[in-house]
Protein backbone atom coordinates (compact mmCIF):
# COMPACT_ATOMS: atom_id res chain seq x y z
CA UNK A 1 0.00 0.00 0.00
CA UNK A 2 1.32 3.09 -0.59
CA UNK A 3 0.51 6.87 0.52
CA UNK A 4 -0.02 10.02 -1.63
CA UNK A 5 1.79 12.74 -0.68
CA UNK A 6 -0.97 14.82 1.14
CA UNK A 7 -1.39 11.42 3.53
CA UNK A 8 2.45 11.94 4.29
CA UNK A 9 1.71 15.32 4.89
CA UNK A 10 -1.09 15.05 7.38
CA UNK A 11 0.56 12.79 10.00
CA UNK A 12 0.89 14.61 13.39
CA UNK A 13 3.99 14.34 14.95
CA UNK A 14 5.60 15.55 18.53
CA UNK A 15 3.88 16.54 21.27
CA UNK A 16 1.42 19.32 22.11
CA UNK A 17 1.44 23.05 23.03
CA UNK A 18 -1.06 23.78 25.40
CA UNK A 19 -2.29 27.00 26.38
CA UNK A 20 -4.50 28.35 28.65
CA UNK A 21 -7.26 31.35 27.51
CA UNK A 22 -5.22 31.57 24.17
CA UNK A 23 -5.38 34.82 22.11
CA UNK A 24 -6.72 36.62 25.30
CA UNK A 25 -4.43 39.05 27.48
CA UNK A 26 -3.71 36.83 30.08
CA UNK A 27 -2.88 34.21 27.70
CA UNK A 28 -0.18 31.25 29.02
CA UNK A 29 1.35 28.07 28.25
CA UNK A 30 0.66 24.98 30.32
CA UNK A 31 3.90 23.60 31.07
CA UNK A 32 5.56 21.34 31.11
CA UNK A 33 3.18 18.46 30.32
CA UNK A 34 4.23 15.09 30.25
CA UNK A 35 3.11 13.19 27.32
CA UNK A 36 1.59 16.22 25.50
CA UNK A 37 -2.09 15.83 25.33
CA UNK A 38 -5.06 13.69 24.34
CA UNK A 39 -8.03 15.79 22.84
CA UNK A 40 -11.45 13.41 22.68
CA UNK A 41 -15.32 13.71 21.42
CA UNK A 42 -18.19 12.11 22.57
CA UNK A 43 -21.83 12.18 21.02
CA UNK A 44 -24.77 10.21 22.34
CA UNK A 45 -26.64 9.15 19.22
CA UNK A 46 -30.26 8.11 19.76
CA UNK A 47 -31.73 5.76 16.96
CA UNK A 48 -35.51 6.52 16.48
CA UNK A 49 -36.86 3.61 16.43
CA UNK A 50 -40.07 2.92 14.77
CA UNK A 51 -42.03 -0.49 13.35
CA UNK A 52 -40.30 -1.98 10.89
CA UNK A 53 -36.94 -0.90 11.56
CA UNK A 54 -33.67 -3.39 11.04
CA UNK A 55 -31.69 -1.50 12.75
CA UNK A 56 -29.70 1.72 12.85
CA UNK A 57 -31.33 3.53 9.64
CA UNK A 58 -29.74 6.80 7.82
CA UNK A 59 -31.88 9.98 8.70
CA UNK A 60 -33.36 8.29 11.90
CA UNK A 61 -30.64 9.50 14.73
CA UNK A 62 -30.36 12.30 16.53
CA UNK A 63 -27.72 13.24 18.61
CA UNK A 64 -28.64 14.50 21.87
CA UNK A 65 -25.40 15.80 23.71
CA UNK A 66 -22.10 15.79 22.54
CA UNK A 67 -18.92 16.44 24.99
CA UNK A 68 -15.43 17.41 24.39
CA UNK A 69 -12.38 16.97 26.66
CA UNK A 70 -9.04 17.59 26.35
CA UNK A 71 -6.16 15.14 28.86
CA UNK A 72 -2.86 16.12 29.83
CA UNK A 73 -0.48 15.87 32.69
CA UNK A 74 1.41 18.62 34.10
CA UNK A 75 4.48 19.15 35.93
CA UNK A 76 4.29 22.46 37.17
CA UNK A 77 3.05 22.18 40.78
CA UNK A 78 3.40 25.91 41.11
CA UNK A 79 -0.04 26.99 42.99
CA UNK A 80 -1.27 28.60 40.74
CA UNK A 81 -1.04 25.64 38.23
CA UNK A 82 -2.71 23.18 40.71
CA UNK A 83 -5.39 25.77 41.23
CA UNK A 84 -6.35 24.43 37.56
CA UNK A 85 -7.20 21.30 38.67
CA UNK A 86 -9.75 23.04 41.77
CA UNK A 87 -11.17 25.68 39.42
CA UNK A 88 -13.81 25.76 42.34
CA UNK A 89 -11.52 26.47 44.98
CA UNK A 90 -10.32 29.90 46.33
CA UNK A 91 -6.69 31.05 44.81
CA UNK A 92 -5.72 34.07 47.11
CA UNK A 93 -2.01 35.86 46.19
CA UNK A 94 -0.66 37.54 43.29
CA UNK A 95 2.26 35.03 43.15
CA UNK A 96 5.10 37.55 43.76
CA UNK A 97 4.75 40.26 47.09
CA UNK A 98 1.84 37.80 48.36
CA UNK A 99 2.57 33.89 47.74
CA UNK A 100 -0.13 32.03 46.26
CA UNK A 101 -2.55 30.25 48.37
CA UNK A 102 -5.18 27.30 47.56
CA UNK A 103 -8.30 26.86 50.12
CA UNK A 104 -10.96 24.76 49.83
CA UNK A 105 -13.16 26.20 51.87
CA UNK A 106 -17.19 25.93 52.57
CA UNK A 107 -18.04 29.00 50.71
CA UNK A 108 -17.43 26.52 47.40
CA UNK A 109 -19.79 24.36 48.46
CA UNK A 110 -22.82 25.28 45.68
CA UNK A 111 -22.94 26.63 42.00
CA UNK A 112 -19.93 27.06 40.56
CA UNK A 113 -19.23 30.60 39.38
CA UNK A 114 -18.19 32.13 35.67
CA UNK A 115 -14.91 32.78 36.55
CA UNK A 116 -14.17 29.17 37.30
CA UNK A 117 -14.54 28.69 33.49
CA UNK A 118 -11.40 30.02 31.23
CA UNK A 119 -11.90 31.64 28.21
CA UNK A 120 -10.64 28.48 26.66
CA UNK A 121 -7.68 26.02 26.23
CA UNK A 122 -6.09 25.56 23.10
CA UNK A 123 -3.53 22.23 21.85
CA UNK A 124 -1.52 22.66 18.98
CA UNK A 125 -0.07 19.87 17.42
CA UNK A 126 2.39 19.45 14.30
CA UNK A 127 2.02 17.84 11.00
CA UNK A 128 4.80 16.62 8.86
CA UNK A 129 4.23 19.24 6.52
CA UNK A 130 4.93 21.88 9.23
CA UNK A 131 1.40 22.81 9.96
CA UNK A 132 -0.50 22.72 13.23
CA UNK A 133 -3.91 21.32 14.11
CA UNK A 134 -5.43 23.75 16.74
CA UNK A 135 -7.62 22.76 18.90
CA UNK A 136 -9.59 24.80 21.08
CA UNK A 137 -12.24 23.90 23.73
CA UNK A 138 -14.67 26.85 24.76
CA UNK A 139 -15.51 27.60 28.55
CA UNK A 140 -13.04 25.03 29.62
CA UNK A 141 -12.71 23.52 33.18
CA UNK A 142 -10.71 20.94 34.64
CA UNK A 143 -13.60 18.39 37.07
CA UNK A 144 -11.50 15.70 37.92
CA UNK A 145 -10.00 16.71 41.01
CA UNK A 146 -6.44 16.62 42.13
CA UNK A 147 -3.84 14.40 42.90
CA UNK A 148 -0.64 15.35 44.26
CA UNK A 149 1.76 12.58 44.79
CA UNK A 150 5.37 13.69 46.42
CA UNK A 151 7.60 10.37 45.66
CA UNK A 152 11.27 9.65 45.49
CA UNK A 153 13.23 9.53 42.26
CA UNK A 154 9.47 10.73 41.13
CA UNK A 155 8.06 13.88 39.65
CA UNK A 156 4.97 14.92 41.08
CA UNK A 157 2.56 14.72 38.06
CA UNK A 158 -1.17 16.31 37.93
CA UNK A 159 -3.56 15.00 35.48
CA UNK A 160 -6.01 17.16 34.26
CA UNK A 161 -8.89 16.31 32.22
CA UNK A 162 -10.21 19.42 30.72
CA UNK A 163 -13.63 19.71 29.52
CA UNK A 164 -15.42 22.41 27.28
CA UNK A 165 -18.57 23.55 28.57
CA UNK A 166 -22.05 24.47 26.55
CA UNK A 167 -23.01 28.45 27.33
CA UNK A 168 -26.48 28.10 28.98
CA UNK A 169 -27.41 31.85 28.13
CA UNK A 170 -26.15 31.86 24.49
CA UNK A 171 -26.66 28.37 23.04
CA UNK A 172 -25.36 29.95 19.61
CA UNK A 173 -21.47 29.83 20.62
CA UNK A 174 -19.29 26.70 20.04
CA UNK A 175 -18.10 23.57 22.17
CA UNK A 176 -14.75 23.27 20.40
CA UNK A 177 -13.01 24.06 17.23
CA UNK A 178 -10.40 22.18 15.29
CA UNK A 179 -8.53 23.76 12.50
CA UNK A 180 -5.05 24.32 10.51
CA UNK A 181 -2.81 27.29 11.43
CA UNK A 182 0.42 27.69 9.39
CA UNK A 183 2.45 28.56 12.76
CA UNK A 184 1.83 29.21 16.10
CA UNK A 185 1.53 33.33 17.06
Amino acid sequence: MSLNQTQVENIQIDYGIIYRNYGEVDQEQIAPVKGGGEFKVSATIRDIEYDGSKGKTKGMQVVDDMDAVLSLVMLDSSIDKLALALPFCTLDGDGSATPYSLTGESGNIGAIGDAAYLKNVTMFAKTIKGEYRKITLYSAMAENGLGFAAKPKGEAETALEINAHWDAVDDAKDLFKIETIAAIE
